[in-house]
């Protein structure tokens, strides 16, 4: 393996059964991460976008180590970790949830929420108190806030409560999970610049999932477009905005207004859109809604191919120009 890849995912895939409602018989799978491909170099941001229900956040779910794939590979720094994390990996990879307000317990105090992971790797008490003053520190805020509780805080101070209680453990690899989605506008800039600040200081590697396209150009040095458990198109974000391949990311950007005011926006809306993806379980998961379908669109699955240097798209359109 690459030696600058810090995380890579082979063929990675995590289905949910689907049971009868009486004999509890399994009568099919939800293919929520439906193999995976990725690599993430180190100090890189990757910008996973796509919308609700296409996988993104039950594929970082798997990356946290939080929920057991069903096939496939994960490496961290070149080690095997898809069933099992080493000792010594243990802190390096952390995520960031969406919604700060159900993430942090109730019943805690900010201090000890910060210092529970530390105490858990056997770091001693004082030292963990120093370690938790200085993350707080680092995500902006004073050591007078590690006495409140959670409901104490506003949305954008406990977002920076979740920051430090992921960096508290100097991890190289953090997963954030529509960090800025539950917060005002206003409070999103301020939390977009504090993390772009903390990864340039302390070089991380993020995996940043959203749905906003403004905020991963903004964030994300590569995109990667998920759609139905696939990743169906990935390149660095100048070629995703400039140049995308596949249908889906196009109607994505044409629903993404210009910062431009005096452009005008009409989003492309597919005609006879079929969101029945299981009719088309034996081809293109996207085969429903694009425009573009062919007879092989119904009947093959496409696999992910490099058209361009480093610009892979999961199209059968594409087939011919590899």
């Amino acid at each position: 393996m690459n030696s600058d890849v810090i995380v890579k995912t082979v063929n990675l895939k995590k289905y949910y059964e689907i049971r009868s409602k009486y004999l509890k018989r399994v009568i099919g799978y939800v293919k929520a991460v439906n193999g995976v491909d990725l690599e993430i170099k180190r100090g890189e941001t990757l910008g996973l976008v796509g919308e609700s229900g296409s996988g993104k956040t039950t594929l970082g779910l798997v990356l946290a180590k939080l929920v057991k794939p069903t096939d496939g590979k994960y490496f961290l720094k070149g080690i095997d970790i898809t069933y099992s994390l080493p000792k010594n990996l243990r802190g390096k990879i952390r995520i960031v949830f969406q919604d700060p307000y159900s993430a942090l317990n109730p019943r805690l105090k900010i201090v000890d929420t910060l210092i529970e992971p530390l105490l858990a790797q056997g770091v001693d008490k004082e030292n963990a108190k120093e370690k938790v003053a200085k993350y707080l520190k680092l995500v902006g805020l004073s050591e007078e806030y590690l006495e409140s509780y959670p409901h104490m805080l506003s949305g954008g101070q406990r977002q920076r409560i979740m920051i430090a209680r992921a960096l508290v453990t100097e991890p190289e690899f953090v997963i954030l999970d529509e960090p800025t989605s539950m917060l005002d506008v206003s409070t999103q800039a301020q939390i977009i610049e504090l993390l772009k600040k903390i990864k340039n200081e302390k070089n991380l590697t993020y995996l940043f999932i959203t749905h906003n396209l403004a905020v991963a150009r903004y964030l994300s040095d590569t995109i990667a477009i998920m759609f139905s458990g696939q990743i169906v198109e990935i390149a660095d974000k100048k070629t995703i905005f400039s140049n995308p391949l596949h249908p889906y990311t196009k109607t994505l950007l044409s629903a993404y207004p210009s910062p431009d005011p005096s452009s005008t926006w009409s989003p492309e809306i597919p005609e006879d859109i079929d969101n029945n993806t299981l009719i088309y379980n034996q081809g293109c998961s996207y085969a429903g809604r694009c425009p573009l379908r062919k007879d092989l669109c119904l009947k093959t699955s496409p696999e992910l191919i490099e058209v361009e240097n480093n610009h892979k798209v999961r199209c059968h359109i594409y087939k011919d120009r590899t």
